[in-house]
């Protein structure tokens, strides 16, 4: 696959919108030709994780955290971004540090005229805590999910947000979003998919091409779906392909 075709030729959409690859993202990304991509969205495999609560099912599959090649993965995304496009990654708070060096150290390494800029922390509270030193420290409740733009950036659509993801029930009583249950879609780290299209809404207009190197559960390919944008996503581990195929539309929009 050549990696000068425009993306808006019909090789491109036909080869790379709505379309789901197994494969390992630093092989695939480099197929994409500069600036085709409207938002880049994606949870990658940051850290090594298997659930280890008692419970009477077997463990979902570990997530490895071997496969994430960081400056690749900033360098790709920052190329294939369009110019003002969003670039969000979910992270906790020992990877968010090395996130935010990375990419002021490309930015400054590539001297590239569209530099990928941070811009804001997002924070997920979520209604569980997660496990660890159950002892000795305090029970993590929440996740991260870093924003950057491409260059100037484009403005977020729709009602200014707080930073922080929460809604109100009809007595105006602050509710956080539910966990996903990972042993639906037999992932670990499943994101909800309320949360995602939120993102997507502020940071994307129909028809636009959402990318997810990490796609897991595919679930940034539902919520996309569902809001009328195309996708491409990309994934290592053929299971979690074959689990959640099921879950998108037969005829996706093109």
């Amino acid at each position: 696959m050549p990696t000068t075709q425009p993306s808006t030729s019909t090789a491109f959409r036909e080869t790379f919108v709505n379309q789901v690859y197994h494969g390992d993202c630093r092989d695939i990304l480099p197929q994409l030709p500069d600036d085709c991509i409207d938002l880049v969205l994606t949870d990658p495999p940051y850290k090594d994780y298997q659930s280890n609560r008692p419970i009477a099912r077997p463990k979902v599959k570990k997530v490895s955290a071997i496969t994430f090649d960081m400056d690749d993965f900033i360098a790709q995304s920052r190329r294939v971004l369009k110019p003002g496009g969003h670039f969000y990654c979910w992270c906790d708070h020992r990877t968010f540090p090395a996130l935010v060096e990375t990419l002021s150290r490309l930015n400054h390494d590539l001297a590239v005229p569209e530099q990928l800029r941070y811009k804001n922390c997002l924070v997920w509270v979520k209604s569980n805590h997660g496990s660890g030193d159950l002892k000795g420290d305090w029970a993590p409740q929440h996740e991260f999910i870093l924003f950057a733009v491409k260059g100037k950036g484009q403005p977020l659509r729709g009602k200014r947000q707080p930073n922080v993801f929460y809604q109100r029930d009809e007595a105006g009583n602050i509710q956080f979003y539910q966990r996903t249950f990972n042993y639906r879609h037999q992932h670990g780290t499943v994101k909800p998919l309320e949360i995602l299209k939120r993102l997507i809404e502020a940071s994307s207009q129909a028809g636009d091409l959402v990318l997810d190197p990490f796609a897991g559960a595919l679930s940034t390919a539902v919520a996309a779906q569902e809001l009328e944008r195309n996708y491409l996503m990309i994934e290592l581990d053929a299971e979690h392909i074959s689990n959640n195929r099921q879950r998108l539309e037969p005829a996706p929009v093109k």
